[in-house]
């Protein structure tokens, strides 16, 4: 009877919701209407001893795709941002964060599957993910050492991570790509919804180290661990007298000299007295200004203190002699002060980092006056607060588009504002174009666009202005006020490419009201430059006597990748707004804007997106965005 009644469900069931096909001349979109959770992740149980996820599948596309003549297919499903490994079938896939219990060894059963599958379909491999510096089409091959075996890729739909630890929490990543395809037989088998028990094994059942919780890094933790409400709650560590260690929520490191180190006391004494125990310590305190010097004392503070550094302000430019702070070079390629902020070894920053890079007393006036006067004194016209800007160049083979304008819709549909786009034309026409030809652009615009959260149109030629701007735009934006500018294209060690804007124009900026910048693109942060760069020359810039220009600026030291960097940029901005993807957290905790905390958790958002694959071009994107200004300025 039993038997006789699930074969009668299962064929209505087939029969009333099967795949609803929706046919037309480029794409098949199937629909699943009764998949057992939400599209992507759901927590159904957590524990100490473990948890169960639901990923489910409401609909995925089938899109057509010519690879040199060849007719293909690419698979689309919203939320999923990035390619699988290059030259691999592109099967789009997503993980998550989870946390485990310390001492604890985290595995993993499937519990139960909804399959589908599909024959004779010709999956296409996955793009080469380009620096931003490349020009010419994506780059497309098969891996024939995938393509010509008679075998499923993956060999599993889930994964589980080796163990890392962020900030003193053991932790693994789950990934789920809910395709299987055979490249020989064509056979592309999908799990319309897959349950899955993680189970930790062993340990003590406790998570962390309460001592390494944070008021100011949690909310980061809360975005990026799906399981983060199984963490106790905590009272957040207090400095007492009779601790026997320094406890200083935020460490200034300063070059040993009389100048740097008055101007560090007075940031110092603004952010003790907002409660923020700050204390300063020059080269000489932490053992010399090497890099060998500095991570050993970010590390040892970070492992031994009551109250550990939630954050660190670097004061000084690149450089060993006269009054520098160094950086180590990231495997031979970029300057990076996150070497030193991530102490666990994962390449993810433990802890906060900022630098400024002054070089005398002038640079310290500007750039820790403008931190303090900006909070202290804000602008208070509420169109300073109404016209975020958004520029960008346009490259149809990219999502430069795609990512500012994303930013500039949620500004504008969600908050209400009245964003100010400067926007110049690279290479295609965006009257005619469609919004990229990336093949997981669809994915994109499925999430955020008509059909999902509504930030931008379904053609980019809807909403038209992408021509014409120029660096006399971006001058008369900042000047007009402008909380903040997204950027997003090509750059150099002294500007954009598109809109032409360069550091000889931030001459022309008189806004005393200041803005934050977000400098998207390529070398534009290039902080060990021989010369000054972009972002240094935004940040210390001055007009008349008075403080102008950057409060703060976040930016590459060198070549970055394109599309991660995309999709960090949205990691940031839902840090920072936790509306913004507001499927990505179900609780988020309260936060401020703080852009330095906002770049952590892009690369947190970064790190497990697309999970298992890309981690080669993700670290780049770790080592290579830095915060110019006060790790606590806040917008």
């Amino acid at each position: 009877m039993k038997t006789s009644f699930l074969s009668k469900a299962v064929s209505l069931i087939s029969f009333l919701l099967l795949v609803v096909a929706l046919n037309t001349m480029h794409a098949q979109k199937y629909v699943f209407e009764d998949a057992w959770a939400n599209a992507g992740f759901t927590l159904s149980q957590s524990g100490t001893s473990g948890l169960e996820i639901t990923f489910s599948l409401d609909e995925f596309s089938l899109t057509d795709f010519d690879l040199k003549g060849e007719a293909m297919k690419e698979i689309q499903i919203m939320g999923s941002f990035l390619p699988n490994n290059e030259d691999a079938p592109n099967l789009p896939g997503n993980g998550r964060f989870i946390a485990v219990p310390n001492g604890a060894v985290a595995s993993f059963k499937v519990t139960a599957q909804r399959t589908e599958t599909y024959k004779n379909v010709n999956i296409a491999p996955s793009p080469r993910i380009p620096k931003a510096t490349d020009d010419g089409p994506l780059h497309y091959e098969k891996n024939m050492k995938i393509y010509s075996r008679d075998a499923f890729y993956p060999a599993e739909a889930v994964s589980l991570s080796e163990k890392t630890i962020v900030r003193g929490m053991e932790t693994v990543i789950i990934g789920i790509t809910p395709f299987q395809y055979n490249p020989v037989s064509k056979e592309l088998i999908v799990y319309r919804d897959i349950k899955v028990e993680v189970s930790f094994n062993g340990g003590n059942g406790t998570f962390g180290e309460d001592r390494l919780r944070s008021r100011w890094f949690d909310p980061i933790l809360s975005d990026m661990m799906i399981n983060y409400g199984t963490l106790p709650k905590v009272n957040y560590p207090q400095h007492a007298p009779e601790s026997g260690t320094p406890d200083f929520e935020y460490v200034i490191i300063t070059p040993d000299d009389a100048t740097f180190i008055s101007w560090a006391e007075e940031l110092a004494l603004f952010r003790n007295q907002q409660g923020i125990r700050t204390g300063i310590f020059t080269t000489t305190d932490v053992g010399g200004n090497t890099t060998t010097a500095i991570e050993n004392f970010v590390d040892e503070a970070f492992s031994t203190w009551n109250v550990p550094p939630v954050a660190v302000l670097l004061i000084g430019d690149f450089g060993t002699s006269g009054n520098t702070v160094i950086a180590p070079i990231w495997d031979g390629y970029c300057a990076s002060d996150n070497i030193y902020a991530d102490v666990s070894g994962n390449d993810l920053p433990d802890v906060i980092f900022a630098r400024m890079t002054a070089q005398n007393e002038t640079h310290l006036e500007t750039m820790i006056t403008k931190v303090i006067n900006y909070e202290t004194d804000p602008p208070t016209d509420p169109d300073f607060y109404n016209h975020p800007i958004t520029a960008l160049g346009w490259q149809t083979e990219r999502w430069f588009q795609i990512c500012s304008e994303v930013v500039g819709g949620y500004f504008k549909h969600e908050l209400g504002k009245d964003p100010v786009r400067i926007n110049a034309i690279y290479s295609g026409n965006p009257n005619s174009d469609p919004w990229s030809t990336n093949p997981n652009t669809s994915m994109v615009l499925d999430y955020f666009g008509p059909d999902g959260l509504g930030y931008i149109p379904a053609t980019p030629a809807e909403l038209g202005g992408w021509s014409g701007g120029n660096a006399t735009d971006v001058i008369n934006g900042i000047n007009d006020g402008a909380f903040m500018l997204q950027h997003r294209d090509h750059g150099g060690v002294t500007g954009w490419g598109e809109p032409d804007f360069q550091s000889s124009n931030i001459n022309s900026l008189t806004n005393t009201d200041l803005s934050f910048i977000f400098s998207i693109n390529c070398l534009t942060g290039k902080y060990n430059a021989s010369g000054e760069c972009f972002a240094e020359k935004f940040h210390r810039h001055t007009s008349g006597g008075e403080n102008a220009g950057a409060l703060g600026i976040i930016a590459a030291s060198e070549v970055s990748y394109s599309f991660v960097n995309d999709t960090y940029v949205w990691g940031m901005y839902d840090n920072m707004w936790p509306d913004f993807m507001p499927d990505y957290q179900t609780e988020p905790m309260p936060r401020g804007l703080l852009p330095a905390f906002g770049n952590a958790g892009g690369k947190y958002f970064l790190e497990q997106s697309g999970w298992p694959y890309n981690p080669e071009h993700k670290v780049y994107t770790d080592h290579l965005f830095h915060h110019h200004g006060c790790a606590f300025s806040t917008l």
